[in-house]
């Protein structure tokens, strides 16, 4: 008889903590999910062309194996995405894909005329990120988590376009 309601005990006691543990769960999700990081760049946001955004992946995939890039072109590709992900939702695939666009562009701006550049590589990687839906294997987690480090990439790029534009002025 002691058992037993030393066990049951027990059992309310363990139900009560896991009560308490889901909703403390519960309340970090959502606070994840409500993460939105203040804009800290002036980009026009742009409508999103799933067409043009595809094309876009394409040549780029193309430049990667060029030998000379075209500088120009690239962070006209970069600006384009900045602009379509200010538009786009984090947490979205549309949005995943775009960071992903202006990243590899951003790495193409920095490669040299060597094939063999791991700038080329990293521009590989981030393509086929863009072009993998969230939560594939090779893409980053989906949902809110998955938002929140597309978040962070994209503001990383953009602080990595700024320091691009003050390396290119500077003699």
């Amino acid at each position: 008889m002691r058992s037993t309601l030393s066990l049951a005990v027990l059992l309310v006691a363990m139900a009560i903590v896991l009560l308490l543990a889901s909703r403390q769960t519960r309340r970090d999700f959502d606070a994840v999910r409500s993460v939105s990081f203040a804009a800290r760049e002036n980009v026009a946001p742009r409508p999103f062309d799933a067409a043009e955004a595809r094309r876009l992946v394409a040549r780029l995939r193309s430049l990667a194996d060029t030998p000379e890039l075209p500088a120009d072109e690239l962070r006209e590709a970069a600006s384009r995405a900045a602009g379509w992900a200010a538009a786009l939702a984090p947490g979205a695939p549309d949005y995943h894909l775009v960071v992903n666009l202006r990243g590899a562009a951003d790495e193409l701006v920095d490669a040299t005329p060597s094939l063999s550049d791991p700038h080329r590589a990293a521009a590989r990687r981030l393509l086929d990120a863009a072009e993998a839906a969230p939560g594939a294997p090779g893409a980053g987690p989906p949902g809110a988590i998955g938002g929140v480090r597309d978040q962070l990439q994209n503001i990383q790029q953009s602080q990595r376009e700024k320091l691009q534009d003050v390396e290119r002025q500077t003699p």
